[in-house]
């Protein structure tokens, strides 16, 4: 059930309660993107949505783990990363060698990429097929601004949501992160973008006729009207 909100009106709530962010555009997209997203089903659902943005790339759909060893945050590489990031990503002092899990086809690891910092190569698979996109062959597609979204939708909506419904929100962040790391600076952004969805003058509201919706409903009425019309015309005829 997708939802609908005043895009300007939420991000200027948000920045009058002390919200803020290096990536003003790629948030403005992001509630753009959440306009069409049948994942999100109600305000709970996009406050941690949101939230947990803010948390892993600060809102921006662009980020790549260890960005700021090459120079502004956010900003895509060409190519491959520049040496000190491959450095870091070889290293396993603190954390284990991405290079020993895989690399794509260009030889780059699976390191973090996009709206909540996608690892690892099976998620790369698992993701990259739930949204229809090949991002084990090119690992660096997770960080195209439509492909960055999707996979967060995708992810949080089989991991996540579930524990924010429930109001288990250490579940919801360890669903994430694997631990409760950054899980009170992800309620309070939860809370705040929840405070602002319930503001009357954002308007948010559900949406269950989504076009895709429609469309299947129309398909289904109309294959149905054939088959019916069909066991109708085979009872009429054998009355005869």
């Amino acid at each position: 059930m997708p939802v609908r909100f005043n895009i300007n009106k939420a991000y200027n709530l948000y920045k009058q309660a002390g919200g803020s962010t290096n990536f003003e555009s790629s948030l403005k997209q992001v509630l753009k993107f959440m306009q069409n997203d049948v994942n999100v089903n109600n305000a709970e659902e996009a406050a941690y949505f949101l939230a947990t943005a803010k948390s892993e790339s600060d809102y921006s759909l662009q980020r790549w783990e260890a960005d700021y060893l090459c120079g502004e945050k956010g900003v895509p590489y060409q190519g491959q990363p520049c040496q000190r990031a491959l450095n870091y990503y070889r290293s396993s002092d603190g954390k284990a060698n991405y290079y020993n899990k895989g690399v794509d086809s260009t030889g780059t690891p699976y390191f973090g990429r996009g709206l909540i910092q996608i690892t690892h190569k099976y998620n790369y698979k698992r993701y990259g097929d739930l949204i229809g996109v090949d991002l084990v062959d090119k690992a660096d597609k997770a960080m195209i601004p439509e492909n960055s979204y999707k996979i967060a939708s995708a992810y949080l909506n089989r991991k996540t949501f579930k524990h924010v419904n429930n109001g288990d929100l250490t579940k919801a962040r360890i669903s994430v992160n694997g631990g409760t790391k950054g899980v009170d600076r992800t309620n309070k952004s939860y809370y705040r973008w929840l405070k602002i969805f319930q503001n009357p003058a954002v308007n948010f509201k559900y949406f269950f006729w989504t076009k895709k919706r429609r469309i299947y409903f129309g398909i289904m009425t109309a294959l149905g009207l054939a088959v019916g019309g069909y066991f109708m015309y085979r009872a009429i005829k054998l009355r005869r």
